[in-house]
């Protein structure tokens, strides 16, 4: 690992762009295909806000649009109020400041132009990772107008956050390659940084297109900075994904405590280590890939603590043999530190029901894992109809609407082997 938070290699950021950036005042450097909390947590700015009524302070937890804490605002070279950091792109003499939940309208005009446009296709995929490429491909083959939208500035989901092989190639290679495929069909249109928004009757859908907002000044005025489109499609394809949920413990808002997926994204993804002696919590499998991975970018995990008695021997063994300590049947029931986790309380459950001691763990990074929720918002908002899967622990899709299917992590299905 090398001496800053920032690894030597990897990633999929593009080094040769530096990038400057100014936050809460002080001036930092990045690199381009970052985000701004990306950048923040390279320049080891672990605090970037504070809470609303007790002033605590806050951390990066997520990499995605499920961001609660680093809530933003950006002065220049356009105000806006109430972004997420992971979710702003970073570009070259951006200017934001960090926000306890209020934001600031700009008093000025807004400059800059905006546009609307109609479009009709057979099929509409919503989500372009490891659910949506496949049907997006399937569909084009037929000779379908398609149309994939996805709100992140690449497609790829949370394949361009992890390092296992899919088809026998680097997950990222093959994300390449269909997307290769995709751009190649004059039938199908592709729209990156797309929010689809709206699902109404009829398979009519509202979407917004965030065309120049990562250009920052340099973007050309002639270009609208945003586009609304309003679409109206045969078949929708739902491929949404899933959001990790946390776990509930005593000052679990500290900074360094982390989604474990979030902490595998930064690293594989930006070449970022949040921390460099973590202590993983989880109810799920999942984690214990993030700490594999982790591990991999010189992060010294230092403990698994898995709630259940019982966990994946496969994995347990591979922790074993890179020296983690899995902890089954216990859980973290505190942390200490001000501005930043430097110790994560440990206790078995059943002393921790009984009210028993706990044994501290040091550590600057605390990842949390509670399972998946799917990305169902669309779904229901279709007024399509949810279930509760006990094994996974949260709702997920059961009785679709006509012209419209849900694909992958978004209907419950979390295995790429699946």
């Amino acid at each position: 690992m090398s001496t800053g938070w920032r690894l030597p290699s990897g990633g999929r950021i593009r080094r040769e762009e530096a990038l400057r950036f100014t936050f809460d005042g002080d001036d930092h450097r990045g690199c381009g295909g970052d985000t701004l909390a990306s950048a923040l947590l390279a320049n080891g700015v672990h605090r970037v806000s504070t809470s609303i009524l007790h002033h605590r302070p806050r951390g990066i937890f997520a990499a995605g649009v499920d961001e609660p804490n680093a809530l933003v605002q950006l002065e220049h070279p356009f105000p806006e109020p109430m972004l997420t950091a992971t979710t702003v792109e970073l570009f070259d003499g951006l200017v934001a400041r960090g926000l306890s939940g209020r934001g600031r309208l700009p008093r000025e005009p807004d400059p800059a132009r905006y546009d609307a446009m109609h479009a009709h296709c057979d099929v509409l995929v919503v989500g372009a990772g490891a659910a949506g490429l496949p049907a997006a491909l399937a569909a084009a083959d037929t000779g379908a107008r398609v149309i994939v939208a996805d709100e992140q500035s690449e497609f790829g989901g949370t394949l361009l956050g992890i390092r296992d092989p899919l088809d026998g190639a680097p997950a990222a290679e093959w994300v390449g390659a269909a997307v290769e495929r995709l751009a190649g069909r004059p039938e199908v249109r592709l729209l990156p940084r797309t929010t689809v928004f709206g699902c109404y009757d009829g398979n009519y859908l509202l979407a917004l297109e965030r065309r120049t907002d990562h250009l920052g000044a340099a973007a050309p005025p002639a270009v609208s900075r945003q586009r609304i489109w309003r679409i109206r499609a045969g078949e929708v394809v739902l491929a949404t994904g899933a959001h990790e949920r946390p776990l509930v413990f005593a000052d679990n808002d500290r900074p360094g405590t982390m989604l474990a997926g979030a902490a595998r994204t930064y690293a594989n993804r930006y070449a970022v280590v949040p921390g460099r002696r973590a202590v993983v919590f989880t109810t799920n499998d999942s984690a214990y890939a993030a700490a594999h991975d982790l591990t991999h970018a010189g992060v010294e995990v230092v403990a698994i603590v898995d709630s259940r008695p019982q966990a994946a021997g496969t994995w347990a063994r591979r922790c074993a043999d890179h020296g983690i300590e899995v902890l089954q049947g216990h859980a973290v029931v505190g942390t200490s530190g001000t501005d930043r986790v430097t110790a994560a309380h440990v206790a078995e459950l059943s002393d921790a029901a009984a009210g028993a001691g706990s044994r501290s763990v040091d550590c600057d990074l605390l990842l949390v894992s509670g399972g998946w929720n799917p990305a169902v918002h669309l779904f229901s908002q279709a007024q399509g109809r949810l279930r509760f899967d006990d094994r996974l622990g949260a709702f997920v899709p059961d009785q679709e609407q006509p012209g419209q299917r849900v694909a992958g992590a978004a209907r419950g299905v979390l295995s790429l082997a699946e």
